[in-house]
Protein backbone atom coordinates (compact mmCIF):
# COMPACT_ATOMS: atom_id res chain seq x y z
CA UNK A 1 0.00 0.00 0.00
CA UNK A 2 1.51 3.40 -0.91
CA UNK A 3 2.45 5.78 1.88
CA UNK A 4 0.51 8.98 2.42
CA UNK A 5 3.26 11.29 3.72
CA UNK A 6 1.00 14.28 4.32
CA UNK A 7 -0.95 12.37 6.94
CA UNK A 8 1.96 10.56 8.52
CA UNK A 9 4.67 13.13 9.18
CA UNK A 10 5.38 14.16 12.76
CA UNK A 11 6.59 17.68 13.28
CA UNK A 12 8.76 18.75 16.18
CA UNK A 13 10.22 22.23 16.48
CA UNK A 14 12.44 23.79 19.12
CA UNK A 15 9.61 24.11 21.58
CA UNK A 16 6.52 22.26 20.37
CA UNK A 17 4.88 20.06 17.76
CA UNK A 18 3.80 22.00 14.72
CA UNK A 19 2.30 21.09 11.35
CA UNK A 20 5.21 21.70 9.03
CA UNK A 21 7.22 18.48 8.60
CA UNK A 22 10.44 20.04 9.95
CA UNK A 23 12.10 19.30 13.24
CA UNK A 24 14.46 21.98 14.50
CA UNK A 25 17.14 21.62 17.21
CA UNK A 26 15.83 21.58 20.75
CA UNK A 27 16.16 24.91 22.55
CA UNK A 28 17.94 25.17 25.89
CA UNK A 29 16.45 26.69 29.04
CA UNK A 30 17.17 30.21 27.85
CA UNK A 31 15.44 29.60 24.55
CA UNK A 32 18.61 29.64 22.45
CA UNK A 33 19.57 26.81 20.12
CA UNK A 34 22.78 25.11 21.34
CA UNK A 35 25.80 26.08 19.26
CA UNK A 36 27.28 22.58 19.41
CA UNK A 37 26.62 19.03 20.56
CA UNK A 38 28.55 18.02 23.68
CA UNK A 39 27.20 14.46 23.65
CA UNK A 40 29.80 11.70 23.85
CA UNK A 41 29.10 9.16 21.12
CA UNK A 42 30.17 5.76 22.51
CA UNK A 43 30.47 2.67 20.32
CA UNK A 44 30.86 -0.74 22.01
CA UNK A 45 32.49 -3.54 20.01
CA UNK A 46 33.89 -6.95 20.81
CA UNK A 47 32.89 -10.25 22.33
CA UNK A 48 30.60 -11.61 25.05
CA UNK A 49 32.29 -9.62 27.80
CA UNK A 50 31.24 -6.43 25.98
CA UNK A 51 27.88 -7.72 24.75
CA UNK A 52 26.64 -8.48 28.25
CA UNK A 53 26.59 -12.25 28.79
CA UNK A 54 25.79 -12.81 32.46
CA UNK A 55 24.40 -9.33 33.10
CA UNK A 56 21.12 -9.00 34.99
CA UNK A 57 19.31 -6.41 37.04
CA UNK A 58 18.78 -6.81 40.78
CA UNK A 59 15.75 -9.02 40.15
CA UNK A 60 17.69 -11.32 37.82
CA UNK A 61 16.17 -10.04 34.55
CA UNK A 62 18.54 -10.05 31.57
CA UNK A 63 17.11 -7.14 29.52
CA UNK A 64 18.48 -8.62 26.33
CA UNK A 65 18.18 -7.12 22.85
CA UNK A 66 19.80 -7.25 19.44
CA UNK A 67 20.32 -10.03 16.89
CA UNK A 68 19.82 -13.62 18.03
CA UNK A 69 22.95 -15.06 19.58
CA UNK A 70 24.61 -11.76 20.42
CA UNK A 71 23.14 -11.67 23.94
CA UNK A 72 23.47 -7.93 24.45
CA UNK A 73 22.08 -6.50 27.65
CA UNK A 74 20.95 -3.01 28.57
CA UNK A 75 22.29 -3.57 32.11
CA UNK A 76 25.86 -4.51 31.23
CA UNK A 77 28.96 -2.56 32.29
CA UNK A 78 29.02 -0.18 29.32
CA UNK A 79 25.40 0.85 29.91
CA UNK A 80 26.14 1.35 33.62
CA UNK A 81 29.15 3.50 32.72
CA UNK A 82 27.05 5.59 30.34
CA UNK A 83 24.38 6.00 33.01
CA UNK A 84 27.00 7.20 35.50
CA UNK A 85 28.19 9.86 33.03
CA UNK A 86 24.63 11.02 32.44
CA UNK A 87 24.09 11.22 36.19
CA UNK A 88 26.83 13.87 36.43
CA UNK A 89 25.40 15.86 33.53
CA UNK A 90 27.43 14.47 30.63
CA UNK A 91 25.12 13.53 27.70
CA UNK A 92 25.94 10.14 26.20
CA UNK A 93 24.73 8.20 23.19
CA UNK A 94 25.80 4.55 23.47
CA UNK A 95 25.42 1.96 20.71
CA UNK A 96 26.49 -1.65 21.26
CA UNK A 97 27.52 -3.84 18.34
CA UNK A 98 29.47 -6.41 20.37
CA UNK A 99 28.35 -10.01 19.97
CA UNK A 100 28.78 -13.10 22.09
CA UNK A 101 31.39 -15.44 20.67
CA UNK A 102 33.10 -12.62 18.81
CA UNK A 103 36.66 -13.04 17.56
CA UNK A 104 39.14 -10.54 16.16
CA UNK A 105 38.15 -11.41 12.58
CA UNK A 106 34.61 -10.16 13.24
CA UNK A 107 35.85 -6.57 13.33
CA UNK A 108 36.76 -6.69 9.66
CA UNK A 109 34.78 -9.60 8.18
CA UNK A 110 31.12 -10.68 8.17
CA UNK A 111 30.25 -13.34 10.73
CA UNK A 112 28.06 -16.32 9.84
CA UNK A 113 25.63 -16.90 12.72
CA UNK A 114 23.32 -19.78 11.76
CA UNK A 115 22.02 -21.66 8.72
CA UNK A 116 18.51 -22.94 7.98
CA UNK A 117 17.47 -25.39 5.26
CA UNK A 118 14.26 -24.47 3.43
CA UNK A 119 12.19 -25.14 0.32
CA UNK A 120 10.56 -22.63 -2.04
CA UNK A 121 8.48 -23.07 -5.20
CA UNK A 122 10.76 -22.92 -8.20
CA UNK A 123 10.55 -19.45 -9.84
CA UNK A 124 9.66 -19.29 -13.50
CA UNK A 125 12.68 -19.76 -15.73
CA UNK A 126 14.96 -21.13 -13.00
CA UNK A 127 16.58 -24.43 -13.96
CA UNK A 128 20.11 -24.33 -12.44
CA UNK A 129 21.57 -23.86 -8.99
CA UNK A 130 23.25 -20.64 -10.07
CA UNK A 131 19.94 -19.23 -11.32
CA UNK A 132 18.27 -20.30 -8.07
CA UNK A 133 21.00 -18.61 -6.02
CA UNK A 134 20.51 -15.37 -7.93
CA UNK A 135 16.73 -15.52 -7.56
CA UNK A 136 16.93 -16.23 -3.82
CA UNK A 137 19.39 -13.41 -3.29
CA UNK A 138 16.95 -11.04 -4.97
CA UNK A 139 13.80 -12.20 -3.13
CA UNK A 140 15.70 -12.66 0.16
CA UNK A 141 13.02 -14.94 1.69
CA UNK A 142 14.83 -15.64 4.98
CA UNK A 143 15.35 -11.99 5.88
CA UNK A 144 13.34 -11.08 8.98
CA UNK A 145 14.21 -7.37 8.70
CA UNK A 146 14.41 -7.33 12.50
CA UNK A 147 17.86 -5.70 12.44
CA UNK A 148 18.31 -4.42 8.88
CA UNK A 149 21.41 -2.43 9.72
CA UNK A 150 23.26 -5.44 11.10
CA UNK A 151 22.00 -8.67 9.55
CA UNK A 152 22.02 -9.99 6.01
CA UNK A 153 21.36 -13.41 4.47
CA UNK A 154 23.27 -15.43 1.90
CA UNK A 155 21.77 -18.30 -0.09
CA UNK A 156 22.96 -21.58 -1.58
CA UNK A 157 20.65 -23.82 -3.58
CA UNK A 158 21.12 -27.51 -2.75
CA UNK A 159 18.61 -28.98 -5.20
CA UNK A 160 16.56 -27.59 -8.09
CA UNK A 161 13.55 -29.30 -9.63
CA UNK A 162 10.74 -27.99 -11.85
CA UNK A 163 8.57 -27.81 -8.72
CA UNK A 164 10.71 -26.70 -5.77
CA UNK A 165 14.12 -25.32 -4.89
CA UNK A 166 15.81 -26.64 -1.76
CA UNK A 167 18.34 -24.24 -0.30
CA UNK A 168 20.34 -23.20 2.73
CA UNK A 169 20.12 -19.62 3.96
CA UNK A 170 22.77 -18.27 6.33
CA UNK A 171 22.23 -15.33 8.65
CA UNK A 172 25.29 -13.08 8.80
CA UNK A 173 26.33 -10.08 10.86
CA UNK A 174 28.07 -7.19 9.20
CA UNK A 175 31.67 -6.48 10.24
CA UNK A 176 31.76 -4.55 13.49
CA UNK A 177 34.07 -1.93 12.00
CA UNK A 178 31.24 -0.95 9.63
CA UNK A 179 29.64 0.88 12.56
CA UNK A 180 32.63 3.15 13.10
CA UNK A 181 32.32 6.66 11.73
CA UNK A 182 33.68 10.14 12.26
CA UNK A 183 30.83 10.72 14.73
CA UNK A 184 32.27 8.27 17.25
CA UNK A 185 34.10 9.82 20.21
CA UNK A 186 34.89 6.69 22.22
CA UNK A 187 35.20 3.02 21.30
CA UNK A 188 35.01 0.53 24.18
CA UNK A 189 35.81 -3.14 23.58
CA UNK A 190 36.99 -6.48 24.88
CA UNK A 191 38.47 -8.90 22.39
CA UNK A 192 40.94 -11.77 22.11
CA UNK A 193 39.55 -14.26 24.62
CA UNK A 194 37.70 -16.34 22.04
CA UNK A 195 40.73 -16.32 19.73
CA UNK A 196 42.54 -18.02 22.60
CA UNK A 197 39.79 -20.64 22.99
CA UNK A 198 37.93 -19.25 26.01
CA UNK A 199 35.02 -21.73 25.85
CA UNK A 200 37.29 -24.75 25.39
CA UNK A 201 39.44 -23.70 28.33
CA UNK A 202 36.39 -23.33 30.56
CA UNK A 203 35.03 -26.73 29.52
CA UNK A 204 38.31 -28.61 29.82
CA UNK A 205 39.45 -26.96 33.03
CA UNK A 206 36.36 -26.21 35.11
CA UNK A 207 33.16 -27.97 33.96
CA UNK A 208 32.49 -31.22 35.89
CA UNK A 209 32.19 -34.20 33.58
CA UNK A 210 34.22 -32.47 30.86
CA UNK A 211 37.34 -31.29 32.66
CA UNK A 212 40.54 -33.29 32.72
CA UNK A 213 44.17 -32.55 33.47
CA UNK A 214 45.39 -33.46 29.97
CA UNK A 215 42.55 -31.62 28.24
CA UNK A 216 43.04 -28.50 30.35
CA UNK A 217 46.79 -28.45 29.84
CA UNK A 218 46.41 -28.88 26.10
CA UNK A 219 44.00 -25.95 25.82
CA UNK A 220 46.09 -23.68 28.06
CA UNK A 221 49.32 -24.49 26.21
CA UNK A 222 47.58 -23.94 22.88
CA UNK A 223 46.29 -20.54 24.00
CA UNK A 224 49.76 -19.47 25.14
CA UNK A 225 51.18 -20.35 21.75
CA UNK A 226 48.55 -18.17 20.06
CA UNK A 227 49.22 -14.98 22.06
CA UNK A 228 51.67 -13.47 19.53
CA UNK A 229 49.16 -14.02 16.71
CA UNK A 230 46.32 -12.56 18.78
CA UNK A 231 48.40 -9.44 19.40
CA UNK A 232 48.87 -8.98 15.66
CA UNK A 233 45.17 -9.54 14.99
CA UNK A 234 44.23 -6.91 17.58
CA UNK A 235 46.63 -4.41 16.02
CA UNK A 236 44.98 -5.10 12.65
CA UNK A 237 41.58 -4.47 14.25
CA UNK A 238 42.72 -1.09 15.56
CA UNK A 239 44.00 -0.19 12.09
CA UNK A 240 40.66 -1.22 10.56
CA UNK A 241 38.69 0.86 13.04
CA UNK A 242 40.77 3.89 12.11
CA UNK A 243 40.38 3.14 8.41
CA UNK A 244 36.60 3.29 8.83
CA UNK A 245 36.73 6.94 9.79
CA UNK A 246 37.64 7.14 13.49
CA UNK A 247 38.90 10.66 14.14
CA UNK A 248 42.37 11.27 15.53
CA UNK A 249 40.92 12.92 18.64
CA UNK A 250 38.57 9.99 19.36
CA UNK A 251 39.63 7.38 21.93
CA UNK A 252 39.92 3.60 21.81
CA UNK A 253 39.72 1.80 25.15
CA UNK A 254 40.26 -1.94 25.51
CA UNK A 255 39.46 -3.72 28.75
CA UNK A 256 41.07 -6.90 30.04
CA UNK A 257 39.65 -10.10 31.50
CA UNK A 258 39.41 -11.29 35.13
CA UNK A 259 40.96 -14.45 36.54
CA UNK A 260 38.58 -17.42 36.27
CA UNK A 261 39.45 -19.23 39.50
CA UNK A 262 40.13 -18.03 43.04
CA UNK A 263 43.73 -18.37 44.20
CA UNK A 264 43.37 -21.65 46.11
CA UNK A 265 45.60 -24.09 44.16
CA UNK A 266 42.70 -25.82 42.38
CA UNK A 267 44.19 -28.97 40.81
CA UNK A 268 42.74 -31.55 38.47
CA UNK A 269 43.80 -34.84 40.07
CA UNK A 270 43.38 -37.29 37.19
CA UNK A 271 46.74 -38.51 35.87
CA UNK A 272 49.08 -36.87 35.24
CA UNK A 273 47.53 -34.11 37.40
CA UNK A 274 47.47 -30.42 36.51
CA UNK A 275 47.40 -27.19 38.54
CA UNK A 276 44.46 -25.87 36.51
CA UNK A 277 43.65 -22.91 38.75
CA UNK A 278 47.18 -21.51 38.82
CA UNK A 279 47.80 -22.14 35.13
CA UNK A 280 44.58 -20.51 33.93
CA UNK A 281 45.18 -17.54 36.23
CA UNK A 282 48.68 -17.21 34.76
CA UNK A 283 47.31 -17.46 31.23
CA UNK A 284 44.82 -14.64 31.87
CA UNK A 285 47.62 -12.46 33.24
CA UNK A 286 49.81 -13.23 30.23
CA UNK A 287 46.94 -12.47 27.85
CA UNK A 288 46.20 -9.14 29.50
CA UNK A 289 49.90 -8.27 29.40
CA UNK A 290 50.04 -9.10 25.69
CA UNK A 291 47.08 -6.80 25.02
CA UNK A 292 48.66 -4.01 27.09
CA UNK A 293 51.89 -4.37 25.11
CA UNK A 294 49.98 -3.39 21.96
CA UNK A 295 49.29 0.12 23.24
CA UNK A 296 52.64 1.80 22.44
CA UNK A 297 52.78 0.02 19.08
CA UNK A 298 49.25 1.03 18.08
CA UNK A 299 49.78 4.61 19.20
CA UNK A 300 52.73 5.28 16.92
CA UNK A 301 51.46 8.20 14.84
CA UNK A 302 48.32 8.36 17.00
CA UNK A 303 49.60 9.52 20.41
CA UNK A 304 47.37 8.51 23.30
CA UNK A 305 44.50 7.21 21.19
CA UNK A 306 44.48 3.60 22.41
CA UNK A 307 44.32 2.85 26.12
CA UNK A 308 44.28 -0.49 27.93
CA UNK A 309 42.39 -0.57 31.23
CA UNK A 310 44.75 -2.54 33.44
CA UNK A 311 43.88 -4.02 36.82
CA UNK A 312 40.74 -6.03 35.99
CA UNK A 313 42.07 -9.25 37.63
CA UNK A 314 43.09 -7.32 40.73
CA UNK A 315 39.69 -5.60 40.89
CA UNK A 316 37.99 -9.02 40.82
CA UNK A 317 40.50 -10.65 43.18
CA UNK A 318 38.72 -12.81 45.74
CA UNK A 319 35.48 -12.66 43.74
CA UNK A 320 36.31 -15.25 41.07
CA UNK A 321 34.49 -18.59 40.69
CA UNK A 322 35.68 -21.59 42.69
CA UNK A 323 35.61 -24.92 40.88
CA UNK A 324 36.66 -26.89 43.96
CA UNK A 325 33.05 -27.04 45.18
CA UNK A 326 29.63 -27.15 43.50
CA UNK A 327 28.57 -24.27 45.75
CA UNK A 328 31.35 -22.10 44.37
CA UNK A 329 32.59 -18.85 45.83
CA UNK A 330 29.67 -17.16 47.64
CA UNK A 331 31.26 -13.77 46.93
CA UNK A 332 31.76 -14.37 43.21
CA UNK A 333 31.39 -11.59 40.65
CA UNK A 334 31.74 -14.08 37.79
CA UNK A 335 29.11 -16.73 37.04
CA UNK A 336 30.23 -20.32 37.29
CA UNK A 337 28.75 -23.69 36.33
CA UNK A 338 25.15 -23.87 37.48
CA UNK A 339 24.52 -20.12 37.55
CA UNK A 340 21.71 -19.04 35.24
CA UNK A 341 19.56 -21.05 32.89
CA UNK A 342 22.11 -21.63 30.15
CA UNK A 343 25.82 -22.27 29.78
CA UNK A 344 26.21 -18.99 27.87
CA UNK A 345 26.43 -17.06 31.15
CA UNK A 346 29.03 -19.31 32.79
CA UNK A 347 32.36 -17.62 33.46
CA UNK A 348 31.05 -14.20 32.52
CA UNK A 349 30.59 -11.29 34.96
CA UNK A 350 27.36 -11.35 36.93
CA UNK A 351 25.51 -8.24 38.10
CA UNK A 352 28.25 -7.40 40.61
CA UNK A 353 30.98 -8.02 38.05
CA UNK A 354 29.29 -5.74 35.55
CA UNK A 355 29.17 -3.02 38.20
CA UNK A 356 32.87 -3.56 38.94
CA UNK A 357 33.82 -3.09 35.29
CA UNK A 358 31.70 0.07 35.13
CA UNK A 359 33.30 1.43 38.29
CA UNK A 360 36.76 1.01 36.79
CA UNK A 361 35.68 3.23 33.90
CA UNK A 362 33.82 5.73 36.08
CA UNK A 363 37.00 6.50 38.04
CA UNK A 364 38.59 7.51 34.71
CA UNK A 365 35.87 10.03 33.84
CA UNK A 366 35.28 10.38 30.11
CA UNK A 367 38.47 8.43 29.29
CA UNK A 368 39.76 11.41 27.36
CA UNK A 369 36.89 11.35 24.85
CA UNK A 370 36.10 14.76 23.35
CA UNK A 371 32.88 16.31 24.61
CA UNK A 372 32.28 18.78 21.80
CA UNK A 373 32.55 19.05 18.03
CA UNK A 374 36.08 18.58 16.68
CA UNK A 375 38.05 21.69 15.83
CA UNK A 376 37.05 22.97 12.42
CA UNK A 377 33.60 21.35 12.36
CA UNK A 378 31.59 24.07 14.10
CA UNK A 379 30.04 25.50 10.96
CA UNK A 380 26.84 26.81 12.52
CA UNK A 381 24.77 24.46 10.36
CA UNK A 382 21.37 23.35 11.60
CA UNK A 383 19.71 20.04 10.87
CA UNK A 384 16.09 19.55 9.86
CA UNK A 385 14.49 16.15 10.22
CA UNK A 386 11.43 14.78 8.44
CA UNK A 387 9.96 11.50 9.68
CA UNK A 388 7.11 9.62 8.03
CA UNK A 389 5.69 6.43 9.47
CA UNK A 390 3.24 3.89 8.07
CA UNK A 391 1.03 2.45 9.40
CA UNK A 392 0.21 3.90 12.81
CA UNK A 393 -1.77 0.82 13.86
CA UNK A 394 -0.45 -2.72 13.49
CA UNK A 395 -0.72 -6.15 15.05
CA UNK A 396 2.14 -7.62 17.09
CA UNK A 397 4.77 -9.00 14.73
CA UNK A 398 3.80 -6.71 11.85
CA UNK A 399 6.17 -4.22 10.25
CA UNK A 400 6.09 -0.46 10.31
CA UNK A 401 8.01 1.57 7.78
CA UNK A 402 9.91 4.77 8.44
CA UNK A 403 11.16 7.26 5.91
CA UNK A 404 13.71 9.58 7.49
CA UNK A 405 14.92 12.63 5.60
CA UNK A 406 17.62 14.98 6.90
CA UNK A 407 18.59 18.36 5.51
CA UNK A 408 21.46 20.59 6.65
CA UNK A 409 21.05 24.36 6.47
CA UNK A 410 24.49 24.84 4.90
CA UNK A 411 23.46 22.72 1.90
CA UNK A 412 25.93 19.90 2.54
CA UNK A 413 24.82 16.28 2.39
CA UNK A 414 24.24 14.71 5.82
CA UNK A 415 26.46 11.77 6.76
CA UNK A 416 25.67 11.33 10.44
CA UNK A 417 23.77 8.62 12.32
CA UNK A 418 20.07 7.85 12.47
CA UNK A 419 19.07 6.03 15.64
CA UNK A 420 15.61 4.57 16.26
CA UNK A 421 14.64 3.61 19.81
CA UNK A 422 11.58 2.05 21.32
CA UNK A 423 11.22 4.60 24.13
CA UNK A 424 8.41 2.63 25.77
CA UNK A 425 10.37 -0.61 25.90
CA UNK A 426 13.78 1.03 26.46
CA UNK A 427 15.29 -0.73 23.45
CA UNK A 428 17.49 0.34 20.58
CA UNK A 429 15.95 -0.89 17.34
CA UNK A 430 18.12 0.45 14.54
CA UNK A 431 21.30 2.45 14.13
CA UNK A 432 22.31 3.33 10.60
CA UNK A 433 24.75 5.75 9.04
CA UNK A 434 23.73 8.14 6.30
CA UNK A 435 26.16 8.16 3.41
CA UNK A 436 26.54 11.15 1.14
CA UNK A 437 25.12 9.02 -1.67
CA UNK A 438 21.87 8.69 0.32
CA UNK A 439 21.15 12.40 -0.24
CA UNK A 440 19.97 12.61 3.36
CA UNK A 441 17.17 10.03 3.07
CA UNK A 442 16.92 6.52 4.49
CA UNK A 443 14.04 4.03 4.57
CA UNK A 444 13.75 1.62 7.48
CA UNK A 445 11.49 -1.34 8.19
CA UNK A 446 10.84 -2.40 11.79
CA UNK A 447 8.92 -5.31 13.24
CA UNK A 448 7.15 -4.50 16.52
CA UNK A 449 6.49 -7.54 18.66
CA UNK A 450 4.94 -6.21 21.88
CA UNK A 451 1.31 -5.13 22.20
CA UNK A 452 0.44 -1.68 23.49
CA UNK A 453 1.21 1.88 22.52
CA UNK A 454 4.82 2.10 21.41
CA UNK A 455 6.71 5.38 21.17
CA UNK A 456 9.43 5.34 18.53
CA UNK A 457 12.07 8.03 18.88
CA UNK A 458 14.14 8.93 15.84
CA UNK A 459 17.39 10.82 16.48
CA UNK A 460 19.78 12.28 13.92
CA UNK A 461 23.31 13.12 15.09
CA UNK A 462 26.41 14.37 13.36
CA UNK A 463 29.50 16.38 14.27
CA UNK A 464 28.37 19.49 12.44
CA UNK A 465 24.89 20.43 13.63
CA UNK A 466 23.10 19.99 16.97
CA UNK A 467 21.15 16.73 17.29
CA UNK A 468 17.48 16.64 16.32
CA UNK A 469 14.83 14.11 17.21
CA UNK A 470 11.21 13.13 16.68
CA UNK A 471 8.81 10.79 18.41
CA UNK A 472 6.11 8.73 16.71
CA UNK A 473 3.38 6.69 18.39
CA UNK A 474 2.32 3.30 17.07
CA UNK A 475 -0.53 1.27 18.49
CA UNK A 476 0.35 -2.44 18.48
CA UNK A 477 -2.66 -4.71 18.95
CA UNK A 478 -2.29 -8.32 20.16
CA UNK A 479 -2.29 -10.90 17.41
CA UNK A 480 -5.10 -13.36 18.10
CA UNK A 481 -4.29 -16.88 17.07
CA UNK A 482 -7.03 -19.25 15.92
CA UNK A 483 -8.14 -21.72 18.55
Amino acid sequence: MPLRPARLALILTASALVAGLLIAPTANAAGAVPSGDNTIDILVLGDSYSAGNGATDEQGAVHGYGPDGCRRSTVNWSEKYAAALRAIGQPVLLVNHACSGGVTADITSPRAMDTASKVEPTPAGVTTAAEADASLAQSDPCNTHAFPGEEFWTYRATAVSPVVVAYDCTRNLRPQADFVSSNVDLVLFTMGGNDAGFSSIVQNCFVPGLRSSSGCQGKVDGARALLPQIRERLLADVAAIRAHGLRDDAKLVQLGYPWLQVDNDFTLPDPPGYAAGDQVRALVSEGNAAIAANVPVANVGHPGQLTFVAGVPEKFSGHEPDATTPLGNPDRWVNQVGDGDASEVWYHPNRLGQAAYAEMLQTRGTLGAPTGPPVGTQTGARAKLRVRLHPHRVHAGDKVRLRVAVRLSDGSRPHGKVIVRDVTGHRKLVTTKLHRSDHGTVRLSLRLRHAGTTRLRVVYRDRVAPSVRATQRVHVAPRHRPM
